[in-house]
């Protein structure tokens, strides 16, 4: 049974059986437990996103791979005609894979369409490069129209097929790899046999159109953006729906000096990132770790480590009419999170990005509670919090806020422009959380308007209580205990990362900030 995210609140245990899961539908996956001697948190869920990469028994199994009788390239599966239930496992070998994969296919919640790696004798994942890579000449990438752009894009594609009247794709699965090199410094051959550059807006995982898609347990490098989701209301299948990005590392994308490409772009109705490690930026790219257009957007137990934001949940760009008459749009999660940013990252932006286009910001809350923010570097200031205008709010509680000694003004939030008529800043509201001594609303040179309200409420100390590269808490700290009551309806935290970064369950809430002791 596929989980789509915006069940994942819900109270209770349900069982992937399609790919041998066990999930509790307010946290991540959970398999196997076992103690694990780093944390009084000692429950450990292992495999956490994705079981072992085996055929389902609901469809036809394709394998790629080294071995006799397998298929020993991806231009020998035929993509075009995966169904519910098939699964294409592709097996470890020390030599990459140089293909390109454009899905179709719709799976069904009790049967989807898996694509998986089935990992070497040291957990290699196996190797999907997009450099030199070759097109299977029946690969659908869409409407004609629109064919050639969309080979541009990346390495993966999920868009729907001309044959079938352009249903999305639809219950997919995407683990188990290592993809790379997707950028216009790369070549791949066409499906007419064509050698064609990429383009520098893609991805190494591009969904143009799908539901219920899973992307997990994935390694992503060195591609203009790891993961790209489209929606947009020209036609009523081109809005993306129920997106699951889990357990990924994705380091090393974007593209130097361009903005507008990130580490994940999505716009989705319905998605959840969680246990996924945003890692450095290309050195000199200038997009975001998170990029966020979505609706009921949850971001949950990850680490963040760059981008001109860690985290810009902004407003729905190309399917405005679609984000604005659902409730959830006005409402987004982040909890559980690790951030480690140099100085010069905002931490989170939230509302939107369009001046003159206010009308189509989140105009919502965002909560966000028991997350541990630490602020390495030196700079005259360095910024939590840029919330667009006073018609977005902020709860803000459980954190802990580290700035390093070499930031001079540790600054709570950093103003936006705003069209006449509106007034920018936000309205935050603080209850209990730890921050280094010293910080104030904003720096002296750029106060901020709109309100900062519950200051009496923040603990403060000169010393961080955090390890500052493992952010992982000091015995005796004076922040453990003090966790607060958080707000109603706000999910649980019930998931932690580890030193390595890997999911431990979380015993209880009664520590600030994203670790517990």
């Amino acid at each position: 049974m596929y989980i789509p995210v915006s069940k994942f609140h819900t109270v209770g245990l349900v069982v992937l059986t399609c790919v041998g899961l066990v999930a509790h539908a307010g946290g991540g996956p959970k398999s196997r437990v076992r103690v694990a001697s780093a944390s009084n948190a000692t429950l450990m869920a292992e495999p956490f996103f994705s079981a072992a990469c085996l055929a389902s028994g609901r469809g036809r199994d394709y394998q790629v791979g080294p071995g006799a009788g397998q298929l020993a390239s991806l231009d020998q599966v035929p993509w075009e005609n995966l169904a519910a239930g098939d699964t294409v496992r592709i097996f470890y070998r020390a030599t990459p894979y140089t293909g390109k994969v454009a899905i179709n296919a719709h799976g069904t919640a009790s049967a989807p369409v898996r694509v998986c790696g089935v990992k070497g004798p040291n957990g290699e994942r196996p190797i999907i490069d997009g450099a030199n890579a070759v097109s299977r000449p029946s690969l659908s990438f869409g409407r004609s129209s629109a064919s050639t752009i969309n080979q541009q894009r990346g390495i993966i594609m999920l868009v729907a097929s001309l044959a079938d009247g352009n249903g999305n794709p639809t219950y997919v699965q995407i683990d188990g790899l290592k993809l790379q090199h997707a950028t216009s410094a790369y070549s791949y051959t066409d499906t007419s046999g064509i050698v064609q550059p990429y383009m520098d807006f893609g991805g190494c995982i591009w969904i143009e159109q799908g539901e219920h898609i899973t992307i997990a347990d994935n390694e992503i490098t060195d591609c203009s953006q790891a993961i790209f989701s489209r929606s947009a209301d020209w036609a009523t299948n081109y809005v993306t729906k129920d997106i699951r990005i889990a357990g990924n590392t994705m380091t090393n994308n974007g593209v130097v000096g361009d903005m507008h490409m990130h580490t994940t772009y999505i716009q989705s109705v319905g998605i959840t990132y969680e246990f996924n490690r945003y890692g450095p930026l290309r050195p000199g790219a200038a997009g975001n770790s998170i990029k966020d257009r979505s609706v009921g957007a949850v971001v949950r137990y990850n680490r963040i480590e760059d981008g001109t934001y860690g985290i810009d949940l902004v407003d729905a760009e190309d399917y405005a009419r679609t984000a604005l008459a659902n409730p959830a749009y006005r409402t987004a999660f982040v909890y559980g999170n690790q951030f480690a940013l140099p100085a010069t990252t905002v931490m989170l932006h939230y509302g939107g990005d369009h001046i003159g286009s206010e009308a189509n910001y989140r105009k919502g809350t965002l909560y966000f509670y028991n997350n541990t923010v630490h602020f390495t570097g030196t700079a005259n200031a360095a910024f939590l919090f840029r919330l667009s205008t006073t018609d977005e709010t902020a709860q803000v509680w459980n954190n802990l806020f580290t700035f390093d000694p070499g930031i001079q003004y540790p600054a709570m939030r950093i103003g936006q422009d705003a069209a006449v008529g509106y007034t920018a800043g936000g309205i935050l509201n603080l209850g209990a959380n730890w921050i280094t001594a010293g910080w104030a609303d904003s720096d002296p040179w750029h106060p901020v308007p709109g309100q900062l309200n519950g200051g009496q409420n923040m603990i403060t100390g000169a010393i961080p209580p955090i390890d500052p590269s493992t952010l992982l808490p000091h015995g005796g700290s004076i922040f453990l205990g003090k966790a607060r009551k958080q707000s109603a309806g706000a999910p649980p935290v019930q998931y932690q990362l580890d030193a390595r970064l890997r999911p431990m369950v979380r015993k209880s809430a009664d520590d600030l900030g994203a670790i517990e002791h």
